[in-house]
């Protein structure tokens, strides 16, 4: 006879995967992303947001993008594409400090 833990921990997995293969299921169907958002996918990739993204949020995101930038043109020794990113980010970092 199998001990009542063992069971019960069975059960319980058995309704786990049942769980995750609806949801997987949903998941892969084209119009799950509008239980989500308003917005169709093809506007989420093109980088619309389905709301009005603040000064401080748009200049900080841009922020991490030239970051990523300066590292790559630094690693790649483009030193003079390098020092154009670090001036616009110096202008970010003024605009940030004066919100």
């Amino acid at each position: 006879m199998m001990p009542k833990d063992f069971y019960n921990k069975k059960r319980l997995d058995e309704l786990a995967d049942k769980v995750l293969d609806i949801l997987i299921q949903k998941a892969q169907q084209p119009q799950w992303h509008q239980y989500n958002t308003p917005m169709t996918l093809g506007e989420l990739i093109k980088g619309h947001l389905p709301f009005k993204e603040t000064t401080e949020e748009f200049l900080v995101s841009e922020m991490a993008r030239l970051t990523t930038l300066l590292n790559m043109y630094e690693a790649q020794e483009e030193y003079m594409k390098a020092a154009i990113i670090k001036r616009k980010l110096d202008a970010i970092t003024n605009k940030l400090n004066n919100l």
